[in-house]
């Protein structure tokens, strides 16, 4: 085996924050995304698993890919994935119910899919007695009514390893949903890297949406934010620098290495030194890290709570208008400054009572509407664009968040 190092590691982090070689997907505008879904019973509230009871999550999906002629992809003793055209159906650890989207060239054809799709899974869920919540936590059960429904070793040995160091991780693992908007790197991806890394807290705190954990307010605007930036320190958060490259790559060695078969949990800056890391390792080990946006071929944000399909309109052109539009990416950069860890914490906790957090939420709002305009309606129709409009009005102008009611 040949030996992996420190120089193959910065290559690697490097490449992960080049601009494309072509030129027209520098300048794309693609966007996906992915939300999950907590499925309960809608008589008890109980949560339904994914392989077990009746109905199961698998039951639901079957019947919605019977309904639809969805493609099963088994996965051993696991619960199997569907695939279809617009998208791809996944189980999380603790039997949430992802949808995630095909790649699409415009956010109003995004949003069109998402919607349908979570409609048709919605009706199938309900014809059955489930309820699909779009929250961030699941607030009523308790983690030990919710077990680990994925036993690929990827996941018995994060449960581990999240067991021995606080209660925080399985929770993440079992009990949070979210939604993940995907974009483009763009032309200068160091640049939009720090663009999103500042505005992760705003996307917190706008789309905070998981008040109450086990029946009970939790005193966090967004509950699962405050599990996430306690699940693991070396993984979580910021990991922003004038040098991205360096400091993700820091980031990146200094993390704890989660699957390891001898559950060592060395950090990988030790495994280079010892000489027992590889590419391999490596490439896994990055997938481990759970930072609020994670470079890839793209830049995943993962900083909001899973929210009504009804609410996707907002997010998708609160992102793609500030993000897609170089004359707003570059007002907002100015307008936001360094990423603040400091700020993501007091994002989830009070959301838009902050007043600093509700005054620059606003003006965010005005930029990303200014940058939908500027889109165009082939990229983003008025409807959707008017349906994002009266989400800031009941919620982001008022200094609300959907954690408010």
């Amino acid at each position: 085996m040949t030996a992996f190092t420190m120089e193959r590691a910065r290559e690697s982090i490097r490449e992960l924050f080049l601009a494309a070689e072509d030129e027209s997907r520098r300048k794309s505008k693609a966007i996906g995304a992915e939300l999950e879904m907590i499925p309960v019973c809608a008589r008890t509230g109980q949560r339904v698993l994914a392989q077990t009871g009746t109905p199961s999550g698998t039951a639901l999906a079957r019947a919605i890919a019977d309904d639809f002629g969805w493609t099963e992809e088994e996965m051993g003793s696991d619960p199997s994935c569907w695939n279809f055209p617009e998208g791809r159906l996944t189980f999380e650890p603790g039997g949430q119910i992802e949808l995630s989207s095909a790649v699409f060239s415009s956010a109003s054809q995004l949003i069109d899919s998402m919607q349908r799709w979570t409609a048709a899974l919605g009706s199938v869920a309900t014809r059955h007695g489930v309820e699909l919540l779009t929250r961030g936590i699941d607030a009523r059960n308790p983690i030990d009514r919710v077990p680990l429904q994925l036993h690929r070793e990827r996941y018995e040995a994060m449960t581990r390893y999240f067991e021995s160091i606080g209660p925080y991780g399985v929770v993440m693992m079992r009990q949070t949903a979210s939604l993940q908007i995907n974009v483009d790197r763009g032309e200068n991806p160091p640049d939009r890297w720090r663009l999103l890394n500042a505005l992760a807290p705003y996307l917190v705190a706008i789309f905070a949406n998981s008040p109450r954990y086990e029946a009970a307010p939790t005193g966090h605007k967004s509950y699962r934010a405050h599990v996430w930036r306690n699940l693991d320190p070396h993984r979580t958060g910021l990991p922003y620098g004038d040098d991205v490259v360096q400091h993700y790559m820091d980031f990146a060695l200094d993390a704890p290495v989660i699957l390891d078969r001898e559950d060592r949990h060395s950090s990988f800056r030790a495994l280079i030194a010892d000489g027992s890391a590889s590419e391999e390792m490596w490439e896994v080990h990055l997938s481990t890290l759970f930072p609020e946006i994670r470079p890839r071929e793209y830049f995943e944000i993962r900083s909001l709570d899973a929210n009504s399909p009804n609410h996707l309109p907002a997010a998708i052109c609160l992102v793609a208008g500030i993000v897609y539009v170089e004359e707003f990416a570059f007002a907002a950069a100015r307008l936001l400054g360094t990423p603040d860890p400091g700020l993501l914490s007091r994002a989830g906790e009070t959301g838009l009572t902050d007043p600093h957090l509700r005054k620059m939420a606003i003006r965010l709002v005005e930029l990303a509407l200014g940058g939908c305009a500027a889109l165009g309606q082939a990229y983003l129709a008025p409807s959707h664009i008017e349906s994002a409009k009266l989400f800031f009005e009941r919620y982001t102008l008022r200094g609300c968040s959907p954690a408010d009611g």
